[in-house]
C-alpha cells in the first residue's frame, strides 16, 4: 500500500464512540444556548416597546364606559376621558400653598370650554389640571363615578380653586333606595341635590373654593324642561352649601346665553367687544368656539375673584 493510500485509509477510519458522544453533547448545548439567546432577545424587545403609563393613565385604562340611558342627550359626546396636567410634580398633601393652582373637571361641555380656560389661566401663571369625560354626569355613577374619581384627583392636584361643569347628561331618571325616579318626581330633585351636595362637600371641606358651571338652556323643549328642573336642584344645593359656610359659586350659564328676548337663541352679545356672535353648535345645545370663549372668560373672572378672596383671608 502506498503512502497516499495509507493516509486515505486513516482518514476514513471510524472515530471512537466517545468522540461521537462528546460531539453530540457539544452540538446539543450549542442549540440550547442559541434558543435561549433568541428568547431573551424577544423578551427585551417586547419590554422596550410596551406602553408606559402614569397613575392617571392606568386609571383611564380601567374605565369601561357603558351606554347612557338616553343616547339622544350625548350623541356628540366622546366616550373617552381626557386629561391635561401640568408638567410639574403634583403633591398629595392637603395643605394649599405655593403658586396658584386650578383644577377643571366635567363632561363634554367642560371639554368645550376647558382647553380655552386652561390657556387663559396658563397665561396668568396659574398651574392648571383638566380632566373631562364625555357623556358623564351625576345621574349614572355606573357609567362614570365622579365622586370616586374626585376623591383621588382633588387632593392629588391640591388646587386652591376647583371648577366643575356637570349636568348636561343628567336630565334623565335616577335611582335612589332601589327606586327609579324621573325628573318630574319630587324625589328626583331631592336625590340630585344630595349628589351635588356630596361633590360640593368633597371639594370645599378642606378649604378649597368651588366654581360650579351650570348648563346653558337648549332648543329642544323636553330637554329644556329637564335641564330647568336640574338647574333649580343644583342651585338649591349650592345655596344651602353656601349658607353652611362652603366657599362655592354657581355660574349661571343658562342666563349667560339667553337671547335678547330672554329665550333660547343661537346668538348672543359678546361682552368683550359688544358684538353679536353665534354661540351655539348645530345640535342646539353645545357651545360654539365663540360661545366657549365667552364662557371661559366668565369662569376666569370668577376664578380671579376667588383668589382675591382667598388672599384677603
Amino acid at each position: 500500500m502506498s503512502e497516499s493510500e495509507n493516509e486515505t485509509s486513516q482518514r476514513s477510519a471510524p472515530l471512537p464512540r466517545e468522540v461521537y458522544a462528546r460531539r453530540r453533547m457539544l452540538l446539543g448545548l450549542s442549540i440550547v444556548a442559541g434558543l435561549m439567546a433568541v428568547i431573551f432577545a424577544v423578551q427585551a424587545l417586547s419590554s422596550d416597546s410596551g406602553p408606559r403609563s402614569t397613575s392617571l393613565a392606568s386609571d383611564q385604562g380601567e374605565l369601561t364606559p357603558s351606554t347612557p340611558q338616553d343616547p339622544a342627550l350625548s350623541t356628540t359626546m366622546s366616550p373617552e376621558i381626557t386629561t391635561m396636567s401640568p408638567e410639574i410634580t403634583t403633591t398629595t398633601t392637603l395643605v394649599i400653598e405655593g403658586p396658584p393652582r386650578v383644577s377643571i373637571y366635567g363632561d363634554s361641555l367642560a371639554a368645550g370650554f376647558g382647553g380655552l380656560l386652561k390657556s387663559l389661566l396658563d397665561q396668568q401663571g396659574i398651574t392648571t389640571f383638566l380632566a373631562t369625560k364625555g357623556s358623564s354626569g351625576l345621574s349614572q355613577p355606573g357609567f362614570f363615578d365622579w365622586p370616586n374619581h374626585l376623591n383621588v384627583w382633588v387632593p392629588q392636584e391640591n388646587a386652591g380653586v376647583v371648577v366643575i361643569g356637570l349636568g348636561a347628561n343628567d336630565g334623565q331618571d335616577v335611582k335612589a333606595d332601589g327606586q327609579s325616579y324621573s325628573t318630574n318626581d319630587p324625589e328626583w330633585s331631592v336625590e340630585y341635590e344630595r349628589r351635588v351636595t356630596e361633590l360640593v362637600t368633597l371639594v370645599t371641606s378642606q378649604g378649597r373654593t368651588l366654581v360650579w358651571v351650570g348648563t346653558p338652556d337648549v332648543k329642544a323643549k323636553r330637554f329644556r324642561a329637564n335641564l330647568g328642573i336640574l338647574r333649580t336642584a343644583t342651585k338649591n344645593a349650592i345655596d344651602a352649601a353656601r349658607a353652611n359656610g362652603a366657599d362655592v359659586v354657581y355660574l349661571d350659564t343658562w342666563n349667560l346665553f339667553l337671547g335678547l328676548d330672554g329665550n333660547y337663541s343661537q346668538y348672543v352679545i359678546d361682552p368683550s367687544d359688544a358684538k353679536r356672535k353665534k354661540s351655539r353648535d348645530s345640535d342646539g345645545f353645545h357651545l360654539s368656539l365663540a360661545g366657549n370663549k365667552i364662557l371661559a372668560a366668565s369662569i376666569t373672572a370668577e376664578i380671579n375673584a376667588a383668589f382675591e378672596r382667598r388672599a384677603a383671608q
